[in-house]
């Protein structure tokens, strides 16, 4: 009776320590003072964050095909409203980006879904608009910064360019804050809110989260 209370109080933390090691090939190491429980919670968040900006990606071809492949059937479970030129060109810019500044390509294919469910003529109730949801004043930033050609409001709806800006700012903010989590509640929040919430002492989560949790769906399911 006593051996089956334990393994029912344990394995929730065997499991989790399994799924850590398991997928990231690390074993997360128990801090005294906190659950081991919410502790591996913890790890495997920064154990998949920290893997959401490596090169590991680009290193094989064969791997970097089989991502392809992988963002091509996640796209094609959308409805993008592009015609199929664009629509098929989508991942090539989102690889050629993810390249560019280190990021795994499901990572930013996780943000996008996160951001507009891959629907390029998405426009929230705040002026964001495209693929990657940027606000035309900050993207009027962003384009001076990169020296890409700005054409207006319409721009954010060139997927090419709405994908380029987004991944430069999200590398930006990454840059500015230090850490990839804060960087995607810079993205979401902007980074003047954010400054302020971290003032205050309070660190918002909710957002880098859902991208997580949005990112492990597409990084640990079979290829």
């Amino acid at each position: 009776m006593m051996l089956n209370k334990i393994l029912i109080k344990t394995t929730p933390i065997l499991l989790m320590l399994s799924f850590t090691g398991f997928f990231t090939g690390k074993t997360p190491h128990y801090v005294s003072g906190l659950s081991p429980f919410f502790y591996g919670l913890a790890q495997v968040e920064t154990i998949v964050f920290g893997e959401a900006k490596t090169s590991l990606w680009a290193k094989e071809q064969g791997h970097v095909d089989q991502v392809r492949n992988r963002i091509e059937k996640v796209i094609s479970s959308y409805h993008t409203g592009l015609d199929e030129k664009n629509d098929v060109r989508i991942t090539e810019w989102i690889l050629a980006e993810s390249k560019k500044y280190g990021y795994d390509p499901l990572f930013l294919t996780a943000l996008i879904i996160t951001e507009s469910s891959f629907y390029n003529w998405a426009k929230s109730n705040r002026g964001a608009r495209g693929l990657m949801q940027l606000k035309p004043a900050t993207a009027v930033a962003l384009a001076s910064e990169t020296s890409l050609k700005w054409k207006g409001t319409r721009t954010l709806f060139d997927p090419e360019k709405n994908i380029a800006l987004g991944a430069y700012y999200l590398n930006k903010m990454e840059a500015r804050f230090g850490n990839l989590k804060l960087a995607l509640e810079a993205y979401n929040h902007g980074p003047s809110r954010l400054r302020k919430y971290l003032r205050k002492g309070y660190q918002p989560k909710r957002y880098s989260r859902k991208v997580l949790k949005n990112y492990r769906k597409l990084r640990f399911q079979p290829i």
